[in-house]
């Protein structure tokens, strides 16, 4: 597809090409170079493919997801760059579904407006300096040498503004905080299911769930075991890039990764919370480690 883009292919790849991005100061091809690895790494670990270039087309997914929701900040594109990417990529993709009424729902339902209704109250974003960081709070080397994670499979540095969360909020959460809720997630998982071909992207699970008048507590018992493992695997992927990273903590991820699996934990805290308040006191790592341990493959 990025190929097909021509004078776009520098606009679309603004955020991984620039200052806060994982390729920062690299040229497009250096992007179509790494997805080609990628293609060639299927089965997964079968040629040459990093931790680094995963982790790159995970955030070049989420980058689409926030062109076409229109949500990107922070990136020099002009207004015409971001109005012809959001009519090509879609195109360019073959995707069945439109882009524009996909990504509505995936906002609605897993946006940061949703899953953090307090987020613009409670986080700040002043200018700084901007230095090199692994992990969450910079922690990331010191948890890779602790897991004896191969210098191979490690994330590079990266780096961006870091969040200013009001004072209350990080003295009443015993998990870590970074950047608040995470819309991110969502918007890269929508992505990631429009590429599948289906018709209700992120929203799919939850809509079915809610229009069956089922009694189960199951809301993913209607599909066959081998999509639930596909679906848990997604969510689990996002879930660590932006841990990994060190954009989002556990407890930032874990509203979307619900929402993704057709649990409404917006509604058991209300409009005015997140799942923080409900989960912020330890269970949120707990939940998120279950899930990235169950989606884990000792290969790696």
């Amino acid at each position: 597809m990025i190929s097909y883009l021509g004078i776009l292919q520098g606009p679309l790849g603004g955020h991984l090409l620039g200052a806060e991005g994982l390729m920062p100061g690299e040229k497009p091809q250096a992007l179509l170079n790494t997805l080609q690895r990628l293609v060639n790494d299927i089965p997964a670990g079968s040629h040459s493919a990093t931790a680094k270039d995963r982790s790159v087309l995970i955030a070049l997914m989420g980058d689409i997801g926030a062109i076409l929701s229109d949500t990107t900040t922070g990136i020099e594109r002009t207004k015409e760059q971001n109005q012809q990417l959001r009519k090509w990529i879609p195109r360019l993709l073959g995707l069945a579904h439109p882009a524009a009424e996909s990504m509505a729902a995936t906002t609605e339902l897993g946006g940061s407006g949703t899953i953090g209704p307090t987020k613009k109250q409670e986080r700040i974003k002043p200018p700084n300096e901007q230095p090199p960081r692994t992990g969450i709070h910079n922690l990331g080397r010191q948890a890779d040498d602790l897991l004896g994670i191969a210098q191979s499979q490690r994330l590079l540095p990266s780096r961006w503004d870091v969040a200013q969360l009001k004072t209350e909020r990080v003295n009443t959460t015993d998990e870590p905080l970074v950047a608040h809720m995470s819309g991110t997630q969502a918007e890269t998982l929508a992505v990631w299911d429009m590429l599948r071909g289906e018709q209700k992207p992120f929203t799919q699970v939850m809509d079915t769930f809610r229009e069956q008048s089922s009694n189960t507590n199951d809301p993913m018992a209607y599909l066959p075991p081998r999509e639930r493992d596909a679906r848990y695997a997604r969510a689990a992927g996002t879930a660590a890039f932006l841990i990994s990273n060190g954009y989002h903590s556990a407890v930032e991820v874990l509203g979307g990764t619900l929402a993704y699996t057709g649990q409404d934990g917006q509604s058991a805290v209300g409009s005015r919370q997140d799942i923080a308040h409900l989960c912020g006191q330890g269970a949120a790592t707990a939940l998120v480690c279950e899930l990235l341990n169950s989606q884990s493959s000792s290969r790696y």
